[in-house]
C-alpha cells in the first residue's frame, strides 16, 4: 500500500467497508468511534472526503449522525457536495412504482426476502432466503422487459437493485473530481461488492488508489485491506499522520 499522501481525495463506500453487512439493512451497527474517525480524516484532507452509498442520504446521515461530509446516495441520484448543497435526480416515478408494487407481490410470496424501498431506486434482498435467487432473478428481469429503457439491475451481495440508468458510483467520482476541494487530487475509492466497480475503474483511469476490502473475485481494484476492522485502524492511523500537513480550505490542492 503506497504511504497515505494529503494531496488525497478519498471516497468510502458504507455497507461492507464502514460497517460490517448485516442480514437486513437497518441492522448494521456503527462502531462508536467511526463518526470521528471520519470527521478527522476529513479534517486532515481539507474536506476532500466523500460517503458514495447505494444508500439514501438520510439513512447515512442517521446512521452516522450530522455531518459535513460530502455524500452521494442511491448510487449518486441525490448528492450533498462540501459545502452541504443536496441535488437530486429527476426519475421516472410511475416507472418506479410500477417496479415496486410487482416486487411487493413477490416478496409477500416468498418468505426470508424482503423489499427496501430507497426513494429513486429499490432493492430485492434475498440475503435470508438464498434459494429465492433464481426466481428474484427472473422476477428482476421481466420487469427490465417493461422498464429496461429507463431502468436496469445492479446486483450486490445477495441483493438485486432496480435503479435509473445513468448515475454509477463511478460517475459520482467523476462529478466530484471536477470540483473543490477535490480537484486536482488523487482519488482513493475504496468498497467491497459489485457495485462499486464503476469507481474502482474510474480511480484507476485517473492514476488512483482502488482498494477492496475482502477478497471477492474478479474486481478492478488494485490493492485490498482484509477487512473492516484492518481499514479502520489504517484509516485511524491516515488521520493521525496527515493532520499536521493537512491542506486546509483555500490551500492549493497540490501543496502538502
Amino acid at each position: 500500500m503506497p504511504d497515505a499522501s494529503s494531496n488525497w481525495a478519498l471516497f468510502l463506500d458504507f455497507d461492507g467497508t464502514l460497517v460490517e453487512i448485516a442480514s437486513q439493512p437497518d441492522g448494521v451497527e456503527v462502531a462508536a468511534g467511526l463518526p470521528e474517525l471520519l470527521t478527522r480524516l476529513n479534517d486532515a484532507l481539507g474536506g476532500a472526503v466523500a460517503l458514495v452509498s447505494g444508500r439514501g442520504l438520510d439513512d447515512i446521515d442517521r446512521l452516522l449522525g450530522a455531518n459535513s461530509l460530502a455524500a452521494a446516495g442511491q448510487h449518486g441520484l441525490e448528492r450533498r457536495d462540501s459545502a452541504g448543497q443536496r441535488t437530486t435526480a429527476t426519475i421516472d416515478r410511475g416507472a418506479l412504482a410500477d417496479i415496486t408494487e410487482a416486487l411487493e407481490r413477490f416478496v409477500a410470496t416468498h418468505p426470508g426476502t424482503r423489499l427496501e424501498p430507497k426513494g429513486m431506486t429499490v432493492a430485492l434482498h434475498f440475503r435470508n432466503s438464498p434459494a429465492a435467487e433464481a426466481e428474484a432473478r427472473a422476477v428482476t428481469s421481466g420487469l427490465m422487459e417493461r422498464h429496461g429503457a429507463a431502468f436496469h439491475v445492479q446486483e450486490g451481495k445477495m441483493v438485486l437493485e432496480v435503479k435509473p440508468k445513468g448515475s454509477t458510483k463511478g460517475t459520482v467520482v467523476e462529478h466530484l473530481l471536477s470540483e473543490p476541494p477535490f480537484v486536482g487530487r488523487v482519488p482513493v475509492f475504496i468498497g467491497d461488492d459489485v457495485t462499486d466497480e464503476d469507481g474502482f475503474r474510474v480511480v484507476n483511469d485517473h492514476g488512483g488508489l482502488s482498494i477492496q476490502i475482502g477478497t471477492r473475485l474478479p474486481t478492478a481494484a488494485r490493492a485490498r485491506i482484509a477487512s473492516v476492522g484492518e481499514l479502520h485502524a489504517w484509516l485511524g492511523d491516515i488521520a493521525d499522520r496527515l493532520a499536521p500537513a493537512a491542506i486546509r480550505p483555500g490551500d492549493e490542492a497540490g501543496d502538502a
